[in-house]
């Protein structure tokens, strides 16, 4: 027998290694069925509550939007403000705005959609989905910082610490793109030309939009039973203290993490930094929903759980230095900012966050003036 035939190749050991893991957990299921039940219904719930109702409308609008070529009219409309800021073409411009307005996983489906019409690179899709997946304004205002941390003051400083490490993210990668600009321009493709839309185009993107859109929605929903139940039986093992398990839960699933550490005995200044770095990474059910909206493209999952991981170090660091900074922890830590209804709290952070993104891009442009004048 040579050498060769005993060779066992890669792929199909982690076929094997994922076909252990699973019999595991089917085998920790029927041990503890009574937890496995009551997790998956924790995870339905928190998906059928507030997952699917705030998705829900972003993924048909996008879709249908997609769907009616609106891509066309983005190339050329936002060009000047995706090239200098992010080095993307214009039909980018509908991943970043609904990836920071709605929330995981929507930068991914459109990203996928893009790349699937062939208006994106291979290497713009990647980096795309890098950073326009982001936590949405509902969540972090109205669950986070309102319902489990009690405090809806601390929505801003999440808010400033996630968006504007996603959108650093996404300037850099530009940046980086922009070095190897004479590479991407060969293989980037030029805009399709789409004849207008009529009647019978309109029906079939509507049916189209609604059916991807609810596949979309139910595979979400499945994701976030499975790794609850994941993250249950895990958290279920013994532990040194309740840290390392909010932790555990926070990687499985991120929603799960946040209440466990927003539960625990620990100061405020020392919870926020921790929910920072959770929601940055999304937790594993996220990365999954992620894989599953481009899973029929050729886009790549490592590049964005590389900026997830340095998205979270950079979250957490940046959190711990605003609390140490900020010496007003009894005014800012007691509910006492924002008033109001939760919306309101949400359309000032979708504002805050246009302002900024609006800015850098001015920025960006008298930047590429000035690189062109010289």
């Amino acid at each position: 027998m040579t050498r060769h035939s005993k060779k066992i190749p890669r792929q199909e050991k982690i076929r094997l290694l994922t076909i252990v893991l699973l019999l595991m957990l089917a085998i920790a299921m029927m041990l503890r069925p009574s937890l496995a039940c009551q997790a998956a219904l924790r995870g339905l719930e928190l998906w059928w509550q507030v997952v699917a109702p705030s998705l829900l409308p972003f993924f048909f609008i996008s879709e249908l939007l997609l769907g009616m070529n609106i891509s066309r009219y983005l190339s050329a409309a936002m060009s000047p403000l995706m090239r200098p800021l992010f080095n993307l073409p214009g039909c980018a411009a509908l991943a970043v705005a609904l990836g920071f307005c709605s929330g995981f996983p929507s930068g991914a489906s459109i990203t996928a959609a893009l790349r699937r019409k062939k208006e994106i690179t291979r290497a713009e899709g990647e980096r795309m989905i890098c950073f326009t997946n982001n936590a949405g304004p509902l969540y972090i205002t109205v669950a986070v910082a309102g319902g489990l941390l009690h405090c809806p003051t601390a929505a801003l400083l999440l808010a400033a610490v996630h968006y504007g490490g996603n959108l650093l993210i996404g300037v850099l990668l530009g940046l980086g793109a922009r070095c190897r600009r004479r590479q991407t321009a060969k293989t980037a493709p030029a805009p399709p030309e789409q004849p207008a839309a009529s009647a019978a185009d309109l029906g079939a993107s509507l049916q189209n939009a609604l059916k991807r859109s609810t596949a979309n929605i139910i595979s979400i929903g499945c994701l976030m039973a499975f790794f609850s139940v994941v993250s249950a039986l895990i958290t279920a093992l013994p532990a040194a203290s309740l840290l390392p398990q909010a932790l555990s839960q926070g990687f499985w699933e991120m929603s799960l993490g946040v209440s466990a550490i927003a539960g625990s005995a620990l100061p405020l200044e020392q919870i926020l930094p921790i929910t920072a770095a959770i929601i940055s990474f999304g937790g594993i059910s996220v990365q999954m929903q992620v894989l599953a909206m481009i899973g029929d493209t050729d886009l790549r999952l490592t590049p964005y759980l590389i900026c997830r991981l340095a998205h979270s170090l950079f979250a957490y660091l940046a959190m711990a230095a605003l609390c140490h900074r900020i010496a007003l922890p009894s005014a800012l830590f007691t509910g006492g900012g924002i008033s109001g209804p939760v919306w309101l709290t949400a359309l000032q952070l979708c504002l805050i966050s246009l302002a900024a993104l609006g800015l850098l891009s001015a920025l960006m442009l008298r930047l590429s003036h000035c690189s062109h004048k010289s």
